[in-house]
């Protein structure tokens, strides 16, 4: 079959000699081939494969080892797109006076692909409806001609730009075939009408010298809904903000992309008004104007990426970008982006019935566990410097001993509601994995945490049609605020009964109720029962504390050189005798009979720790004392500990004895006892899955909130 190509050498290719070898570079990429041999052979062969020839007939009359390394040469060159195979090509469509004039543009078609001359053709009868003001708008609608789009539809309320296109004669074709049609005004108030214009246009693309944000955002969602091609620049400041490119196959539009950047504005007092959906002209009065230059740019960045859409030269998994041209240098970055889950144009998300909450419920039951690897790997694509989930995560220029120290930012998702600075987690370990993980971990439990939809929740009068389950707000152990007037609520799973129930959405997603706090029972994991776990020993540890005061005795100490330790807590123990010299740790393990332990350096209180298996817990408190410890020692006050509630000292004990609680192995074991544990002391568990942001939690689904109420008798 190879022997039966025709192999024609790329024309966008170059090659150099090296060294050892030869370096080939074109549109695809590069490659570097070893032996001195092939600059020589392949300055012979590039005239040869000129696609009117077979490889059998290149290679007639070679013996058989000569013919067997051309083989071999052609083979590398095609796989790494640096030929082509000419006997692939689809019949030419093009007329011989198009294929003239627009050369340059199929000839780097024919680059990326054998049926260039079919996507060529589909390109030029594409019909576009360009939409906009100001240089960069008829410097747009001049591009479009110049690149042979047949039929083009264009919309100005500019007086100016209008006079400008009609002084160039931009509107007339510039070559026979092209029809320009010139749209009076838009109907901005009538979306009904405005979508019938756009009916008519495979594409929209709207370009503007000013942020004209609240019409993008209707034409968004407008192409969106008529899955037309919709494609966008404005300038705000000395920026140029291009794309993405929506089409109806994209995972995510315009204001998906927008709504991303809004999260992340800083500093946000002077930003948001720029960026908003509803800015104005006006906003931005003293704006520099764009220059002509600029508007070249901006104009043709824009219809470079319709261009590879529609020839299909892309990958369109790497269409939802936006691009951030600068222009002060007309330096340009791309930046990949999430759906964004309150996006009213592609998101469109439905109030699931019960049993359809448990099925995904037992749907995360069974998912498999993720490791450390898969987890990094995964949440790779939230991290953007503009547009992610988290924005930054690094070391930053902490103390890294004796624990390692990192750092995530995170973005602001319910910007709009509450406009809020964007939140940096910080968190330590013993390795810098394990600072990673826990910083990462928990930047997404205060994500999705912060994160709802209220599209997704029910209101009262919709639950007391349909008869309900619900857990009131009176109920509820340590409720956030009291219930609002217009109680909206979401679906729980009840771990006393095993059945679904609604729970106050306000309790859940701390945004509803306008406080920026981190509320007990947050939690993520590996796999659900490890999330679920940490939620209840979340809550177990405020339990336990709550109580320390009405303890009729002394709590005795641990003898830490007896106890058995991790270890990790061993090591642990030892840099804390170094550190802070004597403390001492005191079993303040309550009614519940989950282990708890405080911590103690000269007679303040810096650690409470709770953990079913008493190694991890001890483990836990040494490592939070030590984190305390590495915070002020170096003046490092990003990640100090919370205040703490004192252990007072008549219930400080003298006695030193060793802890011995009976602990479950595994995450599935403990929350069975956890579950019981509670319900012995009248106190009912419910999970709510944080997933208002489905982006997120399908990289990682094990984050929970957990309500704990007071179960009837």
């Amino acid at each position: 079959m190879v022997l039966k190509m025709r192999p024609k050498f790329q024309s966008d290719t170059c090659y150099i000699p090296i060294h050892d070898g030869v370096y080939l570079r074109n549109n695809h990429g590069g490659l570097m081939l070893k032996g001195k041999s092939l600059h020589g052979l392949l300055q012979h062969l590039i005239p040869i494969l000129d696609g009117n020839a077979t490889l059998d007939e290149i290679t007639d009359g070679l013996d058989a080892g000569r013919k067997q390394m051309i083989v071999n040469l052609v083979e590398k060159l095609y796989t790494h797109h640096f030929l082509r195979d000419t006997g692939q090509d689809q019949p030419q469509s093009i007329p011989l006076s198009e294929l003239e004039t627009y050369s340059s543009d199929f000839t780097f078609i024919a680059s990326f692909q054998d049926a260039a001359a079919r996507a060529f053709m589909r390109f030029l009868n594409q019909r576009l409806l360009i939409i906009g003001s100001g240089l960069c708008f008829s410097s747009l609608v001049q591009a479009s001609l110049q690149r042979g789009i047949r039929h083009i539809g264009v919309s100005t309320e500019d007086i100016a730009t209008t006079s400008d296109l009609k002084h160039q004669d931009l509107l007339s074709a510039s070559t026979p075939g092209q029809t320009v049609q010139e749209i009076a005004a838009l109907p901005w108030d009538d979306e009904a009408g405005l979508l019938q214009i756009i009916q008519d246009y495979d594409a929209v693309l709207h370009v503007s010298d000013q942020p004209m944000l609240a019409r993008v955002q209707l034409l968004n969602r407008l192409c969106t809904q008529q899955k037309c091609v919709f494609m966008q620049a404005l300038v705000i400041a000395d920026h140029a903000w291009i794309g993405p490119l929506v089409h109806p196959t994209a995972n995510a539009c315009w204001e998906c992309a927008w709504r991303r950047l809004q999260s992340n504005l800083v500093p946000l007092a002077s930003q948001l008004p720029l960026y908003a959906f509803d800015a104005q002209p006006s906003v931005l009065a003293d704006q520099p104007p764009v220059t002509k230059t600029a508007a070249g740019v901006i104009a043709n960045r824009l219809f470079f990426e319709v261009f590879k859409y529609f020839t299909q030269i892309d990958n369109l998994q790497d269409s939802s970008q936006l691009i951030d041209l600068d222009l002060g240098t007309f330096q340009s970055k791309s930046h990949a982006f999430l759906p964004h889950p309150l996006c009213q144009a592609d998101q469109h998300p439905v109030v699931p019935t019960a049993l359809q909450f448990l099925e995904q419920l037992r749907s995360l039951q069974c998912h498999p566990s993720i490791d450390a690897d898969m987890f990094f790997s995964s949440i790779t694509p939230c991290i953007n410097e503009l547009l992610g989930i988290l924005t930054t995560a690094d070391a930053g220029d902490f103390v890294q001993l004796p624990l390692m120290v990192y750092q995530v930012q995170v973005s602001n998702p319910m910007l709009l509601e509450r406009q809020y600075e964007p939140l940096t987690v910080t968190a330590t370990g013993l390795d810098a994995t394990t600072a990673r993980l826990r910083a990462s971990q928990t930047a997404c439990e205060c994500y999705l945490a912060e994160v709802v939809d209220r599209r997704r929740l029910l209101t009262l009068e919709q639950v007391q049609q349909q008869a309900l389950p619900t857990i009131a707000t009176a109920h509820l152990i340590n409720p956030l605020c009291p219930p609002p007037a217009h109680e909206l609520w979401t679906w729980a799973f009840n771990l006393h009964n095993t059945q679904a129930c609604l729970v106050p959405a306000s309790q859940v997603f701390h945004a509803l109720h306008h406080q920026r706090v981190q509320p007990r029972g947050i939690a993520s994991g590996m796999n659900w029962n490890e999330a679920v776990c940490r939620a209840l020993l979340d809550w177990c540890n405020y339990l336990t504390i709550d109580q320390l005061s009405n303890s009729p005795q002394p709590y005795p100490q641990v003898d830490l050189t007896k106890t058995p330790l991790t270890a990790e807590g061993t090591h642990l123990y030892q840099l804390l005798n170094i550190a802070c010299g004597q403390f001492t740790v005191y079993d303040v393990t309550g009614p519940l009979h989950v282990p708890t332990f405080a911590l103690c350096v000269k007679d303040k209180v810096i650690a409470y720790s709770t953990h079913c298996d008493v190694a991890l817990a001890l483990q836990m408190g040494l490592e939070q004392a030590l984190q305390h410890y590495q915070s002020i020692q170096f003046q490092q006050s990003a990640y100090p500990s919370a205040p703490l509630v004192d252990l007072p000292r008549t219930l400080r004990g003298e006695q030193r004895y060793v802890p011995a609680y009976s602990c479950p192995a595994s995450w599935s074991d403990q929350l069975a006892w956890l579950v019981q544990t509670l319900q012995s002391h009248k106190i009912c568990a419910s999970v709510v899955p944080l997933d208002h942001d489905p982006a997120l939690a399908k990289i990682f689904p094990y984050v929970v909130r957990v309500l704990l109420s007071w179960i009837e008798v």
